[in-house]
């Protein structure tokens, strides 16, 4: 795998899973550059409930300061916003990196993510997308019981599938349970079946260039999961409290290291979420699937939060 990194001039890196994801790009791209591949950064403009409480992702009408790619694309800088004054974590990784990055506006279908997504990269020759997972919760089968946030992941996984034999793509998979919804155990069996269809590609850790550029980066983005690799490379092990002390995980060397996965072989072999996705229509018919299939959604989450709040408002 590492040899066909050296035939690739430039690559789309995509923090696929909202939040701080596009942290986790970092290693990927700082591993391409060895290769004298350029990258290009996204992430889904998306930020914890903690961080910013409004229920679900921003639609491009909430932000400002972009420059509109296409439908399901924009360029984002580092004074990109929403309307009400929120610095995404990609906006702020865009300042410290002093270079524009990618939106995704993941309201849209995977289909049509997944076209405009193809359009882009074959006006900007781009010929390899990877889409990074922190945490590793992409790699749920739907039957492990921490599973809590598997929508953003599923329409992103499901959106590189459709464009799988028309580019290179493959799944990164950061930090080995440092998001503390799936076990070490069930990263274990998923990466086997994954391993077993050859469809566990290569594997990296992080480096010291790497780890110095992460370390400034969260100096300025708040996330849990993103850190916990920079902990693992420092030499920390051992049980680690993320989501403000409500959730128990475990540090090891193994937090530093990406997994990258052929994306058709986890899409077909292990993400039963993203298959039940790939046909929807947009957002809210993705997380209606998704519910009505016996699973939790961070959408849905979401709204129960926001309800819940303005109700004890209201009450007030």
């Amino acid at each position: 795998m590492e040899k066909s990194f050296s035939k690739i001039k430039k690559a789309l890196l995509i923090g696929i899973g909202g939040g701080a994801d596009i942290v986790g790009t970092i290693p990927t791209k700082i591993l391409l550059k060895t290769y004298g591949v350029k990258s290009i950064l996204g992430g889904i403009p998306w930020e914890r409930y903690s961080i910013d409480p409004y229920p679900g992702p921003r639609p491009f009408s909430q932000i400002i300061n972009k420059t509109k790619i296409n439908d399901s694309l924009c360029w984002a800088r580092k004074n990109t916003k929403t309307k009400d004054g929120l610095y995404f974590s990609e906006s702020k990784v865009a300042d410290v990196l002093n270079e524009k990055v990618i939106l995704i506006n993941i309201f849209n279908s995977p289909k049509s993510i997944a076209n405009d997504l193809l359009l882009f990269s074959r006006k900007n020759k781009i010929d390899l997308i990877i889409g990074i997972d922190v945490g590793g919760d992409i790699l749920a089968t739907g039957n492990e019981p921490g599973l809590a946030s598997p929508l953003a992941d599923s329409i992103m996984l499901a959106a590189l599938s459709h464009i799988s034999t028309k580019i290179q793509t493959l799944i990164g998979v950061l930090g080995y349970g440092s998001d503390g919804e799936l076990k070490p155990e069930e990263i274990n069996k998923s990466l086997s079946i994954i391993s077993e269809k050859r469809g566990l590609l290569t594997s990296s850790g992080i480096n010291q260039e790497s780890y110095l550029l992460m370390k400034k980066i969260i100096k300025r983005v708040e996330t849990d999961a993103s850190r916990i690799p920079l902990l693992a490379f420092e030499g920390v092990r051992g049980p680690h409290s993320i989501r403000r002390g409500k959730i128990q995980i475990e540090i090891h060397p193994m937090s530093q290291i990406t997994f990258y996965l052929n994306t058709k072989k986890l899409f077909r072999y292990i993400s039963f979420s993203s298959r039940l996705v790939y046909k929807s229509k947009d957002i809210l018919d993705a997380n209606d699937i998704l519910l009505r299939n016996g699973f939790r959604t961070e959408l849905n989450y979401e709204i129960q939060t926001h309800n819940r709040f303005i109700a004890l408002n209201n009450k007030e």
